[in-house]
């Protein structure tokens, strides 16, 4: 069956939350592992969203007449981040998650996106040969965590004003600026956060899948994300901790956070490796 890829429509995004919910739901319950959506309400509110930003390019694809998925590529600033990529239980194997994927990469290539990011579930062994085979490399595993909340002094919500301290350090230490990206989320569920010692912004941090942030000391990332858990409802508090950086994730866990699963983050195009503390977002 013929395989057809279309932009979204906004009168598709209930439909497509449901696909989007049905399909994570699926592939975690059969790996034993709980969903990132935990409500086919919380898929839509995440769709709905993507679907109405204007730096995010959405599509969906159809099978013999039904929706069968959905992709998306977001780009605020110069990296691109996919996802979330979804197809119906029942459409899967009919090649629409590689149709998705071939279509937003063909738009990054054709609007000068070369930086593209996605993050990957470890234990979906299908979804790893599919983006291997599009030509992502795995650039570290990471582990989705469940913060537990603790206020800080020294955390308080960011404003505009700090967008030139946050560009300074996304560029310094994640290599690429993400200043647009933060600024989108004024206001949001997911807002920032930002710390501060001695009158100097020393971090900033995004809340939940959408979030990331970089710091000048694990001190300071420690503290803003426990500060930023105690404001947000406990099933949109996830952040992401590279395995790589193994004190920065000791010092999470005695903290109180627990893991969620291993995840990989990869890469197609080019890549910094970040020079300092700092937590990935779910798509780059």
């Amino acid at each position: 069956m013929a395989v057809e890829i279309a932009p979204v429509n906004p009168g598709q995004v209930e439909e497509l939350a449901r696909i989007c919910y049905d399909a994570f739901k699926d592939i975690s319950d059969r790996h034993g592992f709980a969903t990132d959506f935990d409500t086919p309400a919380f898929a839509q509110m995440v769709l709905t969203s993507l679907v109405h930003d204007e730096d995010c390019y959405s599509v969906a694809a159809s099978a013999g007449g039904r929706l069968a998925g959905s992709n998306y590529l977001t780009a605020h600033d110069e990296v691109g981040g996919i996802g979330p990529v979804s197809v119906d239980p029942p459409a899967q194997g009919m090649g629409a998650g590689r149709a998705l994927m071939e279509d937003v990469l063909k738009y990054a290539r054709e609007n000068g996106i070369e930086q593209v990011r996605l993050m990957q579930d470890s234990f979906n062994m299908m979804s790893l040969a599919l983006y291997a085979s599009l030509g992502f490399d795995t650039k570290t595993p990471v582990v989705m965590m469940e913060p537990v909340g603790k206020a800080d002094p020294h955390v308080r919500e960011a404003t505009p004003d700090d967008l030139p301290a946050v560009e300074e350090l996304s560029r310094r230490i994640y290599r690429v600026s993400r200043r647009n990206e933060v600024a989108h989320l004024f206001g949001s569920p997911f807002r920032p956060f930002v710390r501060e010692r001695a009158g100097r912004i020393t971090g900033y941090f995004l809340l939940g899948i959408a979030g990331h942030g970089v710091a000048q000391a694990e001190e300071d990332m420690v503290a803003l994300v426990l500060h930023a858990a105690g404001l947000m409802p406990p099933q949109m508090a996830r952040f992401f901790c590279p395995l790589t950086e193994g004190s920065l994730y000791r010092r999470f866990l005695a903290a109180g956070c627990r893991n969620r699963k291993v995840m990989n983050l990869m890469a197609l195009g080019p890549y910094a490796e970040p020079d300092g503390v700092w937590l990935p977002s779910v798509s780059c």
